[in-house]
């Protein structure tokens, strides 16, 4: 009798287990369930605002070519005024049209330049300097250039026998026929002149060494 008693307690307990196991697993499935449809919310929120974002994004790339296209056009056109604006300044100063007419149409899309970039060094003239060779000829010979700045000062203000990079230089071209032209600016500077029928690129630029330039030429067909 004991016997039958205590194994009807112990099935009566193994049996409220299992209910209260089931309980718990029936609580975390639903748990589960309830997660899993918050994440599926969530992604399909994420969804739609991704989508939005993508087509805002297309909205905003079309805004930016169009702006661009417009800004080329805005640019082209006061380029074309630039240019007109030039031609119109060349034939006041007598060259014939005929001429301008021939070297637009010579011009070519494409810029045909050596390779090689002539390099050499020029001392840029101020008062004080003394013992150096002032000048560069460049080109063979066809193009010749001079520079002079602004002397460089002492801690107490005196001008040195060099010049200051960070000032303005002058810079004067003296082409084979005699024909000068002069610029002026800070450093690096660079220009542009023709000679002897070729077009030279120039770029100066502080050398390492207190009161030098560097200078660099390169070639290019003209026009």
């Amino acid at each position: 009798m004991a016997t039958a008693v205590a194994l009807a307690a112990l099935v009566l307990a193994a049996y409220g287990g299992y209910r209260a196991g089931l309980a718990e697993g029936v609580a975390e499935r639903d748990r589960l369930l309830s997660e899993r449809q918050r994440a599926q919310e969530t992604v399909r929120i994420l969804e739609e605002r991704l989508a939005r974002t993508e087509a805002r994004l297309d909205e905003l790339r079309l805004a930016y070519r169009e702006l661009q296209a417009a800004y080329r056009r805005k640019a082209i056109e006061g380029e074309l005024e630039e240019l007109l604006g030039l031609v119109r300044r060349r034939l006041a100063d007598g060259v014939p049209l005929a001429r301008l007419r021939f070297l637009i149409e010579r011009a070519t899309p494409e810029e045909r330049c050596d390779e090689r970039v002539e390099a050499g060094r020029v001392y840029v003239r101020v008062p004080l300097a003394r013992g150096v060779r002032f000048g560069l000829t460049l080109a063979g010979g066809r193009l010749a250039l001079d520079v002079s700045g602004r002397p460089a000062r002492d801690a107490e203000g005196r001008p040195e026998a060099w010049f200051d990079p960070a000032a303005p230089v002058r810079v004067v071209f003296v082409r084979l026929d005699g024909a000068r032209e002069e610029i002026e600016g800070m450093l690096p500077l660079a220009h542009r002149l023709v000679a002897g029928g070729d077009e030279y690129r120039i770029v100066l630029q502080a050398d390492a060494r207190r009161g030098w330039l560097r200078v660099a030429v390169q070639r290019c067909d003209y026009p």
